[in-house]
């Protein structure tokens, strides 16, 4: 499996690979960003300035880790644009790193 992302950095863009499937640093980095959006999105009068400023910096270091350090934290937060699909690309890297591998099914289980 890879994930793909692309980023503007020094004007140009970048695109940027990384293969094989998340392993356990990848899920609780993603336990990380998961954990501290639900606090954020939990709070009775919303989220504050401070949260999402959190969530970038959760999100731009879960990036760096997830791509295994082809590129830097600002690099992230600086080169994501362009309708922001490599937001989507993280989040997709975020939610397969939380997926636990197996196949909905609908069939009852062997007894």
């Amino acid at each position: 499996m890879a994930f793909e992302i692309s980023l503007m950095i020094a004007g140009q863009p970048n695109k940027f690979v990384r293969n094989g499937e998340p392993g356990l640093r990848d899920t609780t980095n993603a336990l990380k960003v998961q954990q501290q959006q639900l606090r954020m999105y939990s709070k009775d009068d919303g989220p504050s300035n401070a949260d999402f400023d959190a969530n970038e910096a959760n999100l731009a270091n879960f990036a760096v880790e997830f791509w295994q350090g082809q590129f830097n934290r600002k690099q992230v937060t600086e080169g994501s644009v362009r309708s922001l699909k490599s937001l989507d690309s993280i989040n997709e890297a975020v939610e397969a790193s939380l997926d636990n591998g197996e196949e909905a099914d609908d069939k009852p289980a062997k007894k």
